[in-house]
């Protein structure tokens, strides 16, 4: 070979060049990528990685376990600047792999026509240095492994280990040391624990191995299995993994039954990357252009010199060169134009990067003049592609400035600056309610939470829209360790939140991340800057301070935005919606502003919203209204500005959305339209707010409070609707509608003469007696006259055969048994009427359930709640047939519905307790417990909440309260008379315990709970014999007694012995 033919000074002064060069190289990356980097945690996958590393996220990675060591090691360190280090990080490992592609291309032997000629020597040394000068330079500005060395990701370091294999494996094709081989049996035990890559290349790296050893002619099993000896040790940080990630509460929160369960999963979640890459779109192509260059230049080498090249070899390497140069400079059909940060496919552009700088090293030994006549092609085009060759690393320099607009990490700093503006805004709040919809190259939660962390400020960062999941509401349930919030964590997210933030001291502590309309029920909202502080009432605010406090933000955004960024640069989608959250907060800085009278102070808020984005339509529409209120001269410009926003962007989703998307509007249309939007979602308050804004401080129309006391009633709120509708009547007595709907709530509340006037009110404002028939027979029924009743409604229906609420009533005064034909007639009629009516299939629903027949009652249930899905009251029964049928998980699934729908709801908290008694959650049962009594002190729930008490211990008194309660409203109940007789057993009142358990025994007998309570008597009396007999009689029957009765079973049993 050529090198062997130089004397050692030469051949020892080329090393020196290529170890050089590769440093210079490395150098010269990591200068690039320090100076490129990303300061903050840039959004997407780089903030996700670190704050899954962190224990931030509620699932911690199993993947990239060395890598997450070392952000931990980052994290360990004192001072701030946590996300730059791990930038830095990766731009390290960047570009020491820069170095490692520049060294091996650079190895690379290309075939000689005469070994002894010096100048072909030479010619030959000089295509290696620029082979890998130009695979490292084609590495180095490759937009995917530029983003991945400027952004605070392991994809850097699993490419350093990658490479590191290969560097080995090439250091024994050199040396032909064994040593070398062990060394990299290490590395790749290492790698495929940390990178699922190593697992794709084994059966190709194999083979690279025996044909190195093959080729120097020292194959050795030994060294073939001294080389998989040397791969155990990486291997075992499998075992390391498994463990040290079952030791991590997140982790178990998902499931995991052991760390071998772990390790499973991290394998599972090894092979699904792999997998994941061919079902994407796209992936076939990144496959071919990267393969098949490869191929080319690697797999199919010719044996002759490259000045002999014919024609369509040539041609291939054109082609490679043209793919190569295509795909690093991001044209089209290149991968990161279809794939992005979303999938960082790193290794094919380094593939690419040896191909080309292959390319150019054999164009420039085929540039060599040469007087042989068998050569390939003629002189001038091998001399053409020997300078095409050697200004490649020209060539490739120009692509870095081409793409540093799409791969520079810079903009992640000025993401990091807006989110340290919004930890400041949060004042002394701990509890962030973000979204949570951000998707995977946005990501601001993590962001939040790495940046928090960072400051040493403690902050709950709670993507909303991911609280669906389970296992994120066990991990936040760490946070919040109140039982009652514990408990509605288990139930749904919405329960919580409305639990959460009825306490004022919680609201105090709460922030909110561009979605106040979630909120605005519960309290007052300030905004500033990016986010919205919640109180509970509105506070004495200096607006003017409020306002000053945030120009300085505004500035620093508005001059982003002004910033010219590629739309390619994943910082550019990022900028777009921090602009457009920051220009809402100001639209509504000002909106608040109108609403106290100040539109001189507000006016310059709503421009300043537009400078931020300038198509907002919100702010637009705001200085509309201020103009045409003042008739300003500007109002033409706005309009055609509405013109041109309507053309292209405000479509009736838009248009319907606009609170949300742009912050709010100040205009009597949109105020009454979204008032109209809260009531039918069973907002009434917030429906009520947004009237009295849409009537400018005037007094409400009579048909408006009208429509106010509709939705407070369909919200449960008799009182406030009652109130509405007396108002609307005051205004315009002959309101009809009302007086028939205060009419009916008289007859709920049995205020008879108030009914009847209302109803002869009715009557005088133009409803017809007939119509009034129905509410007149009511009356009758309730003031005791069940026969006029009963035979009013049996000629109301000859006459009105579709008056569903008179065929209800006469099924329920028919539902005894004393005359079926009729109870029968009625369930027909209804049937015949039910079609698209919920009302009467839950008239239906009740009437089943009072008979106990609970598969009629269900499918009429699931029909309603189909129909109306925040009908509570078909929910409750929905739940009390779900008991009744034992049927527990569609029981959980019902109560996590009506909580969330109302977190107060007493059957939904009174089964929630029951379910969770059962699973032996003692302290969320009687958080439950107690909720369920705050609605309604129902002597069930006393009782209930008693014995749990009784099992817990430390709290008899507050017990023997409950229980005292309980008797007092039932007094014959046997369940609770078990319950005091327990209690009394425990307080040692041994007669009074067994005056109660002998009245229990009697109501239920040989029931055996109360057995085992006699038993217990027995034992206290000194009765060890009667004692021992009732113990032996229930060992057989334990499966009819609760886990911790069996437990008291057996340590009775045990003590009588």
């Amino acid at each position: 070979m050529s090198e062997e033919k130089l004397d050692a000074a030469d051949r020892k002064g080329w090393e020196r060049v290529r170890w050089l060069t590769a440093g210079a190289l490395s150098l010269g990356a990591l200068a690039l990528y320090l100076v490129t980097m990303s300061r903050g945690a840039f959004p997407g996958l780089p903030a996700f990685s670190m704050s899954s590393h962190l224990g931030l996220d509620a699932g911690p990675s199993l993947l990239d376990s060395l890598w997450g060591r070392m952000i931990r090691l980052l994290a360990w360190l004192p001072g701030e600047g946590l996300a730059c280090r791990a930038s830095a990080l990766s731009a390290l490992f960047g570009a020491l792999s820069v170095g490692l592609l520049t060294m091996m291309v650079m190895r690379i032997r290309y075939k000689l026509h005469d070994a002894y000629d010096p100048d072909e020597c030479r010619r030959e040394n000089q295509a290696r240095w620029l082979a890998g000068v130009t695979a490292g330079l084609g590495a180095a500005i490759s937009i995917p492994f530029w983003v991945a060395s400027t952004r605070s990701l392991p994809d850097t370091f699993h490419v350093f280990l990658l490479l590191g294999a290969a560097f080995l494996l090439s250091e024994y094709q050199r040396t032909g040391r064994d040593g070398f081989l062990y060394a990299l049996g290490l590395v790749y035990g290492v790698g495929v624990t940390e990178f699922a890559t190593f697992w794709l290349m084994a059966p190709l790296a194999a083979v690279l191995v025996l044909r190195a050893m093959l080729q120097r002619a020292s194959f050795s099993w030994r060294v073939v299995f001294g080389m998989l000896a040397w791969t155990v040790p990486g291997l075992l940080l499998y075992v390391w993994n498994g463990w040290t990630l079952w030791a991590n509460e997140a982790v178990k929160l998902r499931g995991f039954q052991s760390a071998w369960t772990v390790i499973w999963y991290i394998w599972r979640d090894q092979w699904h990357q792999i997998v994941r890459a061919p079902q994407t779109t796209g992936f076939l192509i990144v496959v071919l252009i990267t393969v098949l260059p490869w191929g080319v230049m690697f797999l199919m080498r010719p044996k002759k010199p490259a000045w002999r090249f014919s024609a369509w070899q040539v041609v291939l390497r054109l082609s490679v060169l043209i793919v190569a140069a295509g795909t690093l400079i991001n044209a089209p059909g290149a991968a990161w134009r279809a794939f992005g940060m979303y999938f960082l496919l790193v290794t094919p552009y380094l593939i690419l990067a040896a191909c080309a700088g292959a390319v150019a090293g054999e164009f420039w030994v085929m540039g060599q003049v040469r007087e042989h006549r068998n050569a390939g092609v003629g002189q001038p085009l091998r001399g053409a592609l020997g300078k095409l060759g050697a200004l490649m690393p020209l060539l490739l320099v120009g692509a870095g400035f081409w793409n540093l607009t799409v791969a520079d990490g810079r903009p992640g700093s000025q993401v990091t600056a807006a989110v340290n503006h919004l930890l400041d805004a949060l004042e002394e709040r701990d509890v962030l309610l973000s979204p949570g919809w951000w998707d995977e190259r946005f990501r601001l939660d993590d962001v939040i939470r790495v940046q928090a962390l960072d400051r040493g400020q403690d902050v709950v960062v709670i993507g909303m829209q991911q609280m669906t999941s389970k296992h994120q509401r066990d991990y936040l349930a760490r946070r919040f360790t109140h039982p009652r919030q514990q408990a509605l964590l288990q139930v749904g997210f919405r329960a919580f939140l409305q639990d959460f933030l009825a306490d004022d001291a919680n609201q105090r502590r709460t922030a909110i991340l561009d979605m106040a309309e979630s909120v605005r029920e519960f309290g007052y909202l300030i905004p500033d800057r990016l986010i919205y502080r919640l109180t509970p009432d509105e506070p004495e605010l200096d607006w003017a301070v409020l306002v000053e406090s945030q120009r300085a933000f505004w500035e620093i955004m508005e001059a982003w935005g002004a910033e010219k960024l590629d739309e390619a640069n994943p910082a550019w989608h990022h900028r777009a919606i921090l602009l457009r959250v920051a220009s809402k907060v100001a639209n509504n800085v000002g909106f608040a502003l109108v609403e106290r009278g100040e539109t001189d102070a507000a006016e310059p808020l709503f421009h300043q919203a537009r400078r931020l984005l300038p198509d907002n339509i919100s702010a637009l529409l705001n200085l509309m209204t201020l103009a045409q209120a003042a008739d300003k001269p500007e109002l033409e410009d706005y309009q055609a500005d509405w013109e041109r926003i309507k053309e292209s962007k405000a479509d009736s989703r838009v248009m319907w959305a606009l609170g949300s998307l742009y912050g709010y509007v100040h205009n009597t249309g949109y105020l009454t339209r979204h008032g109209m939007m809260w009531a039918v979602s069973g907002k009434p308050q917030m429906a009520e707010a947004e009237m009295r804004r849409a009537s400018g401080g005037r007094a409400m129309d009579p048909r408006v409070k009208a429509f106010l006391g509709r939705a407070y009633l369909k919200g449960g709120d008799v009182q406030r609707g009652a109130a509405y509708y007396r108002e609307a009547i005051a205004e315009n007595p002959k309101d009809a509608r009302s007086l028939l709907m205060l009419a009916q709530l008289a007859i709920q509340t049995e205020d008879f003469a108030e009914a009847e006037q209302l109803l002869a009110q009715a009557e005088e404002a133009g409803v017809p007696a007939a119509n009034l028939r129905f509410e007149r027979i009511v009356l009758a029924y309730l003031q005791g006259k069940p026969d006029d009743a009963l035979a009013g409604l049996q000629q109301l229906v000859k006459e009105q055969r579709d008056d569903a609420r008179a065929w209800a009533l006469l099924a329920q005064l028919s539902a005894d048994g004393r005359n079926p034909k009729l109870y029968d007639q009625a369930i027909k009629a209804l049937e015949g009427l039910r079609a698209d009516s919920p009302d009467i299939r839950l008239m239906l629903a009740e009437l089943h359930v009072s008979r106990e027949e609970w598969g009629k009652a269900r499918a009429e249930l699931e029909q309603v709640t189909r129909m109306n899905p925040r009908q509570t009251r078909a929910w409750e029964m929905l739940l009390n047939v779900d008991f009744s049928e034992r049927k527990q998980e569609l029981a959980e699934d019902h109560v996590r519905i009506l909580l969330t729908l109302d977190p107060g709801n007493f059957t939904g908290n009174m089964m929630l307790g029951s379910l969770q008694y059962g699973r032996s959650q003692y302290a969320l049962a009687e958080s439950s417990y107690r909720a369920a009594l705050n609605a309604h002190r129902a002597p069930v729930v006393l009782n209930d909440l008693a014995y749990l008490l009784i099992l817990k211990g430390g709290a008899l008194a507050e017990a023997r309260e409950l229980i005292e309660e309980a008797v007092g409203l039932q007094p014959g109940n046997p369940l609770f008379l078990s319950t005091r007789g327990e209690l009394l057993l425990l307080e040692g009142k041994l007669d009074a315990a067994e005056a109660d358990l002998e009245k229990s025994l009697s109501a239920m007998p040989d029931n055996p709970p109360v057995l085992l309570l006699v038993a217990r008597l027995y034992a206290a009396r000194g009765q060890r014999d009667a004692a021992r007999e009732t113990a032996n009689a229930l060992l057989n029957r334990q499966e009819e007694l609760s886990a911790e009765q069996r437990t008291a079973l057996q340590t009775l049993y045990d003590e009588l012995q």
